[in-house]
């Protein structure tokens, strides 16, 4: 009978503190991202002409589209060092110095996303008087942003963003 009452004492105190000690295990970041392409038109609001940003449904070669990715986390912890990698959308060439992002550090690829730098850091070979050399690269020569957020808290919501040129 004693051993019964002391299964019973510590089943109870099992059933009770392991929601509370597995809690901190179960407790994570849950990141949800969004990315949005839109393009500016000129319209016509009470005789006055206002720019608006609409759904980049179509396009024309010169057109400049605005990307803005939206993310938040919905988890119960933080999440840091968050990198986030954006692939340039085919037909479309990165405008210069126009990636964003609060609290964001932001470095580019030329190789498709298989190393990253800051833009002074770059290099890609360009074929000069018929031989290869390495060069600066350009914003042209940008194939992915990638964007390391530092942290985002439980709750948070933020945005980056860029601007591209249609081809």
């Amino acid at each position: 009978m004693i051993m019964s009452q002391r299964n019973a004492v510590i089943a109870v105190f099992l059933a009770l503190a392991l929601p509370v000690l597995a809690a901190p295990v179960l407790a994570k970041p849950d990141l949800k991202m969004s990315i949005v392409a839109e393009k500016e038109i000129k319209v016509e609001e009470n005789g006055k002409t206002v720019v608006k940003r609409v759904p980049a449904t179509d396009t024309v070669a010169g057109e400049v589209l605005f990307y803005t990715l939206t993310y938040s986390n919905a988890g119960d912890e933080k999440a840091t060092a968050v990198k986030v990698d954006n692939p340039l959308p085919q037909g479309v060439k990165y405008v210069a110095e126009s990636a964003s992002g609060a609290g964001a550090d932001v470095s580019f690829s030329v190789d498709g996303g298989k190393s990253f730098a800051k833009p002074a850091q770059l290099t890609v070979e360009k074929v000069k008087a018929g031989k290869k050399e390495k060069v600066k690269a350009e914003a042209v020569d940008y194939t992915t942003i990638r964007w390391v957020i530092t942290e985002v808290k439980p709750g948070q919501t933020g945005q980056l963003g860029f601007h591209a040129q249609v081809q």
